[in-house]
């Protein structure tokens, strides 16, 4: 049931910027008086019922508020914070029954600011035993809320059984910066517009009217010889000779071919005879004026000049047919930063001021501890954000982004997220498409941290065969033959002995190598990249590491020159040969350029691994 409101429920706001109040029996200093319906609303509302671009308007404002979401808030060391537990939360659930409700409440209040600036919350005992709900919730204008004799509250055309005293009522409004105590809205400012726009548009259908009224005077000559009319049965035949007789010929003429689309009078000309000197005095009188020309244009500024006046974008009532999604999205952030949000606000203080403190206050909560209470607004739902699906696979492909966050810029929700089981067939369908031993598959595995159980038995060699030993990545037929130049370096690095003889032996180093690796990876191809960008007239819009992806270049070797300046830093750290180091980051990073291929930090795990497995290049 709907509670009153206690003398000390909520501070005492400054007139001048109060946007509500509790409305209660008369005598009490702290309630204000039911606001008057000025003249200029009741006209607001009648243009929202027959003007369709205003309606259109208000509407929009309505629904952008209709999907924001209402909690209770706490100040606590300056910062404001959603209240998660405790009666705020409870009375923040009661605020219009459910969500459905506050959606609906947010959608009417975003409608009443927009045409009158003003209306009423208003909530009571269900008077229905058998209903679904304890209270009844509902929005009223000034001119829908009054009292009639016995002091009983009249609501939207009906007389509540309520006690008065029990009856929450709740006035919100927009003050006017003159006259504080009245309401404001944009609908004030362009009734104006409004008008003009009806008046067109009388104007032209009122003109339409008249051109099927009558399509003007036709003068003509009286030496002009007209022909006979159709013959009547019954009736003596006219003399063709004046103008009654050339309308009655038209008419039966235009009926004819209107009745029967295959009638030849449709096709075939009326005949008049007459001197030329006569036909040359026809005239036709029309009752058109300058006006008729322009009406459609003038009606067009009207409305261009009504979407400059309303808080909305001037591109919801003109269209979007010029902008692109970007441009689209910036005009939907503009109507939440400067026309949603403040109107929120408005409403949420005035929800807090009227229905939150109040309700605390019944709860025992001290007037000191309700001044830190308030009512928030999330708008996140209102936001139409730019598709940013690229970006996100290519941050989750470093490693900068989990997976929950890919499939929500993706648009996928957490139940199409893989499980244990999936991510292990996954991982198995993608090392039995590559080329890989099986001691690359079990160590790629255990650095994934996918553990497999899956029994292994040696096949017994043919009998007098030798059993061949596992083949190494270099054997498959699908590998590209590998670069003369990148096969002189691996030569002269066995000639050297800079193979290293002893690779990382435990898990942490060969990862620690590994992180190491991948960032001198992506800095050669950044540094590729640049190179690509500075011989190409058209700037690209992508990151420097990704032009190679669409860019190709044969040149690999001015690409990669100087990319490899940390590999000894990195060596040293590793106890290994900072030559064998930089053949195999050279030899990964010109695979990846000339064959245009994503780098992924899975891939060069693998690749890696192969390398540090073989002891040498394959």
């Amino acid at each position: 049931m709907a509670r009153t409101r206690r003398e000390e429920a909520a501070p005492t706001s400054n007139s001048l910027v109060a946007s509500a109040a509790r409305i209660g029996k008369s005598g009490q200093k702290s309630y204000h008086r039911i606001a008057e319906t000025i003249g200029w609303q009741s006209e607001a509302w009648r243009m929202y019922h027959i003007i369709g671009e205003f309606r259109y308007s208000c509407d929009f404002v309505g629904s952008m508020l209709s999907k924001a979401g209402l909690f209770a808030t706490v100040k606590k060391a300056g910062k404001r914070k959603q209240v998660k537990t405790g009666p705020a939360v409870e009375i923040m659930e009661g605020l219009f029954i459910d969500d459905d409700g506050r959606t609906e409440m947010l959608r009417q209040i975003g409608i009443h600011m927009s045409v009158a600036g003003e209306l009423y919350v208003v909530s009571y005992a269900n008077p229905d035993p058998y209903g679904d709900n304890d209270d009844v919730w509902e929005i009223a204008t000034p001119a829908q809320l009054n009292k009639v004799d016995g002091g009983k509250w009249r609501v939207n055309n009906k007389v509540l059984e309520a006690d008065p005293e029990d009856v929450l009522v709740i006035r919100v409004w927009r003050p006017d910066p003159e006259k504080p105590w009245q309401a404001i809205s944009p609908a004030q400012a362009v009734l104006p517009i409004l008008g003009e726009i009806y008046g067109l548009t009388q104007h032209v259908a009122a003109q339409v009217d008249s051109r099927l009224a009558g399509a003007g005077i036709l003068l003509v000559p009286s030496e002009m010889t007209f022909p006979a009319p159709p013959p009547v049965e019954g009736a003596e035949q006219r003399v063709a000779n004046d103008a009654e007789d050339l309308m009655r010929v038209l008419a039966d003429a235009m009926q004819a071919s209107i009745a029967n689309r295959e009638d030849a009078s449709a096709l075939v000309p009326i005949v008049i005879k007459a001197p030329a000197e006569a036909i040359a005095a026809i005239k036709h009188l029309t009752f058109w004026t300058e006006l008729d020309e322009h009406a459609i244009d003038l009606r067009n500024e009207a409305i261009r000049r009504l979407a400059l006046g309303m808080d909305i974008p001037p591109e919801v009532l003109q269209g979007l047919s010029e902008s692109n999604h970007w441009s689209a999205w910036a005009a939907d952030e503009s109507t939440i930063k400067a026309h949603a949000e403040p109107l929120l606000k408005l409403v949420t203080s005035a929800l807090a001021t009227g229905y939150l403190r109040p309700l605390l206050s019944d709860e025992g909560i001290a007037l000191d501890a309700l001044r830190t209470f308030s009512i928030g607004a999330d708008t996140s739902e209102m936001r139409l954000r730019p598709n940013r699906s690229k970006e996100a696979m290519e941050l989750y492909d470093r490693g900068e982004l989990n997976g929950a966050s890919l499939r929500r810029e993706t648009g996928f929700d957490e139940e199409d997220a893989q499980s244990d089981e999936d991510r292990v067939l996954f991982y198995l369908r993608k090392i039995a498409s590559g080329s890989t031993t099986p001691e690359l598959v079990e160590a790629a595995l255990r650095e994934l941290g996918v553990k497999l159980e899956v029994p292994r038995e040696a096949a017994p060699a043919p009998v007098g065969t030798e059993g061949r030993p596992a083949p190494s990545l270099g054997d498959h037929p699908e590998n590209d033959i590998p670069d003369p130049e990148v096969s002189e370096k691996r030569r002269g690095a066995r000639e050297r002995g800079d193979v290293p003889s002893a690779m990382p032996e435990n898990r942490q180093d060969s990862a620690s190598l590994i992180a190491a690796a991948e960032q001198v990876v992506v800095r050669a191809l950044e540094r590729a990249g640049n190179k690509l960008k500075n011989k190409m007239q058209v700037k690209p819009t992508c990151a420097a590491v990704d032009i190679y992806k669409f860019v190709k270049s044969e040149d690999t070797a001015f690409l990669l020159d100087d990319a490899w300046t940390h590999v000894a830093a990195i060596a040293e750290r590793h106890s290994i040969p900072a030559r064998w180091l930089e053949g195999v980051l050279e030899d990964y990073c010109t695979q990846l350029l000339r064959e245009q291929t994503p780098h992924t930090f899975t891939t060069f795990t693998i690749f890696m691994m192969t390398n540090m497995t073989t002891g040498a290049f394959a």
